[in-house]
């Protein structure tokens, strides 16, 4: 929210300590509506010559840097920006290095915050700054107990824009810090900024005023209504917890409340704000009951507790037992990360992450699973179905750059949760739009009941297959473009050698409409690669994505086009061959870190420092952009293909590093064992294949179904597939 600093205006409704400010923000009506009288403690009269800020104390250890000035150069500076006298804090924060800045109230006295609800500051900056990359925030009492630290961006997912003319302004509900160290609000002397993403690039903040605020019984009305309908996953060590959302005001995060019996006062035990509906417990004995409780937060306060759920965590029975949790914390992710409005799946596990019509083709699989497995009635998953396919036929589609879902029949990469339009500038994506199309051919087999609503899902199933123009993607070429942009027109790039793509072909084939010439899949093929490594023949793709996208959906057991023949195996077997080769380098890499069960290597999240990438495409052999970072999906997504190691391979990840990569939505999507890394976030594209392939392995009812579509059958005949005897 974006308001002018003005000149102060008291309040005859509004109380508070501030303890960091150059004039009193004077608030809109609307904001201040519901909060008592505001007091200010001025640090600094405008026209003042400071040059710092004395009740603060900075340091910084190298190579991160923050800027400081004042006596034995340790304040925070005070400058002039834009024309009003505010605090400058200018930091790097880089790998290896830290640093902090302490603000306090004038002579670091004592303040009882225990009446008042939320921390409020204004700021602004000369450049655009991602919420990611703000800085953390805790408190610290008269005592130099710290709360629990929080990040500043679960409050505040806008970040810093670019225009430095006008001043935004964030608020965090004091409930959000958690008692750290021995914390008590009743004994507050100061808030602690801390070292966030560490990314080596110079920032710049300009603070302006800090303030506690109280508000009145009459702001009891806005808070958020209690979550609902709260679950709980059990497995060896750990309760994943899972619920629906807060109605309106919604919901900027949520409290996890833990106790021992129903009737005792619960402990709070999310150190931070929960901003997704999901959380995992890991401080848990086995044998030992628990009951769970959540609240919801809001700019307002928090809500009264949910109702009460008691989770008992045991050791696995077995593997199947370990492997019913995979399966259900992955499709958890797909029906908590969705919006039941419209029935988009969330890219990653973020608040403000777009939907990836990718991860929402694998969601419409995984509702089949989830229903066969009793984790949804069918009611509830044909409803969630029937919504996301209505979402897709009737959603715009057009040649404009914003507003639109798609156009010819193809969809764009992300879209936005809410409005299902186009998200950004991405592109108009053919092979996220195939993946998307494996899960809607999917749930037009698997509701093959004669009611209202399944026939309905199968109609629009076909309308929206038959709908895509398959010919206009390829421009007049003998194979597809990665995509088109209304303002550049199709992507140069084409699909053509092994990768993920088969799926995108075979259903370009398939199609009745205006289906692709064989010639399409001569072309597909005349680029593959057939390589040796560690004694294993097989068409070459370095990141297992490649060798298992198409094959979720896809059962290539049995049969093989003219290029698979003359090699004498089939797709299947190529794509076991790749991920044995997978885990042979990590056994001949062990310096690494690697080894038998420490392996897998695609499409992830990585440490962005050090010398490693961020998000990147990482695979081997031969080794491809391989920095020392793991994805559990790699070897999860191969459980179809080599159960008798992926499976020893994700109960290693989980026996050995369940407290740094497990969560609520089952395996975070990487780490780095050499430098100590683990990602924060779970992808939708990461738990489609693990959800989907342990399913084919265990019951191979995705394969069975998908492969009664008459759509991929054709697709399959035009490509030259025949049957061809098993080698698996």
């Amino acid at each position: 929210m974006k308001i002018p600093l003005l000149p102060r205006r008291a309040r005859s409704q509004c109380r508070a300590i501030t303890f960091f400010c150059a004039t009193l923000l004077a608030l809109g009506a609307a904001n201040r509506v519901h909060a008592e009288t505001l007091h200010e403690i001025a640090i600094f009269e405008a026209g003042e010559e400071i040059a710092f800020y004395d009740p603060s104390s900075g340091s910084a250890k190298a190579p991160s840097q923050l800027t400081l000035s004042g006596p034995f150069t340790s304040k925070l500076s005070i400058v002039s920006a834009p024309g009003r006298k505010t605090g400058l804090l200018e930091w790097t924060a880089a790998a290896g290095g830290d640093w902090k800045l302490v603000l306090a109230a004038p002579g670091w006295g004592r303040r009882d915050l225990s009446a008042h609800h939320f921390l409020e500051f204004s700021v602004n900056s000369p450049a655009a700054i991602a919420a990611t990359n703000l800085p953390r925030l805790h408190l610290q009492s008269s005592l130099n107990f710290q709360s629990s630290a929080v990040d500043w961006q679960s409050f505040f997912p806008e970040g810093i824009d670019a225009d430095s003319n006008t001043w935004q302004q964030a608020r965090i509900p004091l409930s959000a810090f958690g008692p750290g160290d021995g914390f008590s609000p009743s004994q507050f002397k100061a808030v602690v900024f801390s070292h966030g993403v560490a990314d080596s690039k110079p920032r710049t903040l300009w603070l302006q005023q800090v303030s506690a605020i109280s508000t009145n019984v009459a702001a009891s009305t806005n808070r958020p209504a209690s979550p609902r309908n709260l679950v709980a996953r059990t497995g060896d060590r750990s309760v994943a917890l899972h619920w629906d959302g807060a109605d309106e005001p919604a919901a900027s995060g949520f409290h996890v409340y833990r106790s021992l019996s129903s009737n005792e006062p619960p402990t709070r035990v999310s150190q931070r704000a929960v901003t997704i509906r999901s959380f995992a417990d890991m401080e848990v004995t086995n044998g030992q009951r628990y009951f769970y409780r959540i609240t919801a937060l809001n700019k307002f306060g928090e809500s009264a507790h949910s109702e009460l759920t008691a989770a008992t965590p045991h050791p696995f029975s077995s593997d199947a037992a370990f492997l019913d949790l995979i399966q259900q914390t992955a499709f958890d992710y797909f029906w908590y990360e969705a919006n039941p409005r419209n029935g988009l799946v969330r890219d990653r596990s973020r608040p403000y992450s777009t939907a990836s019509i990718a991860a929402t083709g694998f969601g419409l699989t995984a509702i089949g699973i989830g229903i066969d497995r009793g984790w949804v009635t069918r009611v509830q998953g044909r409803e969630r179905v029937l919504t996301t396919l209505k979402t897709f036929w009737n959603a715009p589609q057009g040649p404009a750059a914003s507003g639109v879902i798609g156009y010819k029949g193809w969809f764009y990469h992300f879209l936005e949760m809410d409005t299902a339009a186009r998200a950004g500038v991405c592109e108009l994506s053919s092979i996220d739009t195939a993946l998307l199309l494996g899960g809607v051919l999917y749930a037009k087999q698997y509701f093959g009941e004669e009611n209202p609503a399944e026939k309905e899902i199968r109609r629009l199933a076909t309308a929206i297959f038959d709908r895509v123009d398959w010919t206009w993607m390829a421009n007049d070429e003998d194979s597809l473009s990665h995509g088109w942009r209304p303002d550049r027109g199709f992507i140069e790039h084409r699909w053509i050698g092994y990768n993920e793509a088969m799926i995108l072909y075979l259903l370009g084939m398939g199609s009745s409409k205006n289906p692709l010439p064989a010639r399409h899949w001569q072309s597909w093929t005349s680029r593959y690669k057939w390589e040796t490594h560690f004694g294993y023949d097989f068409v070459k793709f370095p990141p297992l994505f490649g060798h298992q996208y198409s094959h979720c959906w896809i059962d290539f057991r049995g049969i093989a086009d003219d290029y698979m023949r003359e090699k004498g195996l089939t797709y299947f077997e190529n794509s076991r061959r790749a991920t044995l080769a997978q885990r042979a380098y990590g056994m001949a890499n062990e310096s690494k870190g690697y080894s038998s069960n420490v392996w897998g290597w695609t499409a992830c999240d990585g440490p962005g420092v050090q010398g490693r990438r961020g998000y990147s495409a990482r695979g081997t052999p031969p080794p491809e952009n391989e920095d020392g970072t793991i994805a559990p999906t790699a070897a999860g997504g191969s459980m179809a293909f080599t159960p008798e190691y992926s499976l020893p391979a994700f109960r290693h990840f989980y026996d050995q590093f369940r407290d740094r990569i497990w969560t609520g939505y089952g395996f975070r999507d990487a780490f780095n064992l050499e430098i100590d890394w683990w990602g924060t976030d779970v992808l939708g594209i990461d738990q489609g294949p693990i959800l989907l392939m342990v399913e084919n392995h265990r019951s191979e009812k995705v394969w069975r179904l998908f492969m009664k579509n008459p759509e991929i059958q054709r697709g399959l005949k035009r490509a030259g597939f025949r049957t061809f005897p098993a080698r698996e």
